[in-house]
């Protein structure tokens, strides 16, 4: 594998796009409510863990102790993570969102620096972006946030809520522009149930699959990413 990529942690994924995410990039990962974009995030930090890095998780909407509690039903201890002193979550709130874009990085910079973190997730930029009124000011922040996390050597994963009922609609298109790999997650009614698909849109400096995957989510391994899909999903 190429030292500029970062393992994932998500099985079958990293084969899809040359050995993981490229190194201190920003990437995006979009689905609606149930789609399983936390999990796919929370698998990229405890794969740090693994490897002994410091990672972060910044939420704008999460209780710590709900969140805790929700994931622990997948398999998953953090609280036993977080007592390593290496895997940090970080509540942030409107008042701070607005101090951090202020003073160019804020409470964030400060745990980054200081816990030399290497992976970070934002769930969701959705939320971070709702914090504003109008629609200038909401792309003005967002690109000022990139901005900031450009300054770190951090690779960051940030997730972001789209219309399942609308393949080609994510949200906000200038986060697709902004960040350098977009991977979507459907869940669909398809043959009479639902089913989970992964596509990857782009990622810069890699031949990516350009194809539409099947996956999974198990309470022992989480996202796991399967074979091409043998349907078209504009046709459902």
């Amino acid at each position: 594998m190429a030292e500029n990529k970062i393992i994932t942690g998500v099985p079958g994924y990293d084969q899809l796009v040359e050995g993981g995410f490229e190194k201190n990039s920003v990437n995006l990962i979009a689905g609606g409510s149930g789609s399983g974009k936390t999990i796919f995030a929370i698998q990229f930090l405890l794969e740090g863990l693994k490897k002994g890095e410091s990672v972060l998780y910044v939420t704008f909407e999460e209780k710590k102790e709900d969140f805790y509690e929700n994931i622990r039903k997948i398999g998953w201890d953090l609280n036993k993570a977080e007592k390593t002193g290496k895997f940090i979550f970080l509540e942030y709130s409107p008042e701070k969102v607005k101090m951090m874009l202020d003073e160019g990085g804020g409470a964030i910079e400060s745990t980054v620096l200081k816990n030399k973190i290497t992976r970070m997730v934002v769930d969701s930029i959705t939320s971070f972006s709702l914090l504003f009124d109008d629609e200038q000011s909401r792309r003005q922040a967002i690109l000022g946030f990139f901005d900031i996390i450009r300054k770190w050597d951090v690779t960051t994963l940030l997730t972001v809520q789209h219309s399942p009922t609308n393949q080609r609609d994510r949200g906000l298109s200038y986060v697709e522009f902004e960040a350098d790999s977009v991977s979507v997650l459907y869940y669909l009614a398809t043959g009479g149930r639902r089913r989970r698909f992964i596509e990857v849109l782009k990622m810069r400096g890699t031949d990516h699959s350009k194809d539409v995957h099947v996956f999974s989510i198990d309470k022992r391994y989480g996202v796991r990413v399967g074979p091409k899909a043998s349907v078209d999903l504009n046709k459902i």
